[in-house]
């Protein structure tokens, strides 16, 4: 289960545990004090021992509701596939996009099988899905999946924020698949009149009809074209850490951006040998993504993707 599902559930049963201990210590029950007193202890240690073991691995809970559901009795197959499936093409993407550095208008996803996630659970309260990372190893930090599910509950979020801010700023992360994705898992949710709580270990929110509207309305008036330019520039910095590059453009103009995977690694070896790509002039490889959202005016978004050899 997911742990702050789990935490949820511990917690309430210890709220509950507490009120029927108070009521049997007034009434002079003595052996329902000493059963509850019994549960709350237990359920104490087992709610510190979970504090105390964080997930390393991802895990995510879809609870839907709306016209797919009947309480918490059942689920539309039809919906319930289709739903799962979009929200795993967009964990892929997303995955695929941070981890490779770019993925192609179209054919096979980089790293897919890297992103797969499992259905070992079903939800409960509405009813759901609780969806795990599996591995055969124990990790000592969190997995990369574990992350960009994080960052996809982010995303679902701020797309259907009520801040239009909010969703620019998601904009800005995406490509023209992921934005693809984005908009079909909107799109599945809304046409069969479903909404949708997210419960993972940091995020916890619902998503509305009027939320899930909004973002299908979003991601459907948005559109995003890549293309690939070479600049010469000098680089005037880096920060490996962030993906993030500076440099200075033959007409004086500074470029700011992010940094590719193949980028970072490029520079990094530049640096095992003792050279360094700073405050020199080069060829650079750019792919620019100009985002056009609804009503706005478009951005243009830049990520270097390779140096391709010095100008003398």
């Amino acid at each position: 289960m997911v742990r702050k599902l789990k935490l949820d559930g511990l917690q309430a049963e210890l709220s509950a545990v507490g009120a029927l201990l108070k009521e049997a210590t007034e009434s002079g029950d003595y052996l329902g004090k000493y059963q509850f007193s019994r549960r709350k202890v237990a359920l104490e240690t087992e709610i510190s021992a979970i504090h105390g073991t964080p997930e390393k691995l991802a895990s995510v809970a879809l609870l839907f509701g709306g016209s797919p559901v009947i309480g918490s009795r059942g689920i539309s197959a039809d919906f319930a596939g289709d739903a799962l499936d979009k929200f795993q093409d967009l964990v892929s993407k997303t995955f695929a996009k941070t981890e490779w550095g770019s993925l192609g208008e179209r054919g096979p996803i980089p790293l897919k099988h890297a992103s797969h996630l499992m259905v070992t659970e079903v939800a409960r309260g509405s009813f759901g899905f609780v969806l795990n990372e599996v591995s055969e190893q124990t990790e000592i930090a969190d997995t990369a999946l574990k992350m960009q599910v994080e960052e996809v509950a982010t995303l679902l979020q701020r797309t259907a924020s009520p801040n239009e801010l909010d969703f620019e700023e998601a904009a800005d992360t995406l490509d023209s698949r992921t934005l693809t994705a984005l908009k079909n898992f909107f799109v599945t949710l809304d046409s069969n009149g479903a909404t949708l709580r997210i419960v993972e270990d940091v995020a916890d929110f619902t998503l509305d009809e009027t939320a899930i509207r909004r973002g299908r309305r979003r991601t459907e008036a948005t559109e995003i074209q890549e293309n690939e330019i070479t600049l010469v520039g000098v680089l005037a910095g880096v920060l490996p850490a962030h993906r993030k590059f500076e440099l200075t453009l033959e007409n004086g103009q500074t470029m700011y951006g992010s940094v590719s995977k193949e980028g970072i690694e490029q520079l990094s070896g530049l640096l095992a040998r003792g050279e360094s790509a700073v405050g020199k002039r080069w060829n650079f490889r750019i792919r620019r993504r100009i985002i056009s959202p609804l009503n706005r005016p478009s951005r243009e978004i830049d990520t270097l993707l390779e140096i391709i050899r010095p100008v003398e």
